[in-house]
């Protein structure tokens, strides 16, 4: 599969997951979104690699969370509003806190 396939085939994937509908790249909107849903508008990322400490801290949560919890990793710098801190969830938790969401759009 071409590179365009892979990042393509995961915003389907992504969109199927939440219910949403994936909208096509116009090359003019790049902050667009990839997929919306009627709560969410998703934009996706493929990258070759993430900071393999993301993953680190991430997979030790959900160890610690499991059975029955789900697990969070909240991320900000120093002099960042709280509010603003980014929320990471592994996709098959969010799917499991919202539900396989049937496609209305």
């Amino acid at each position: 599969m071409t590179t365009r396939g892979t990042w393509k085939a995961f915003e389907r994937a992504v969109a199927t997951r939440l219910g949403g509908k994936r909208i096509p790249v116009t090359g003019i909107d790049r902050d667009g979104a990839d997929v919306i849903t009627e709560l969410f508008a998703v934009q996706t990322k493929l990258r070759k690699r993430l900071p393999q400490w993301l993953f680190a801290w991430l997979d030790g949560i959900c160890l610690t969370a499991r059975p029955h919890r789900i697990g969070v990793l909240i991320l900000r710098t120093p002099h960042m509003d709280t509010n603003d801190a980014l929320v990471i969830v592994r996709l098959r938790d969010w799917v499991e806190l919202h539900g396989e969401i049937p496609k209305r759009l």
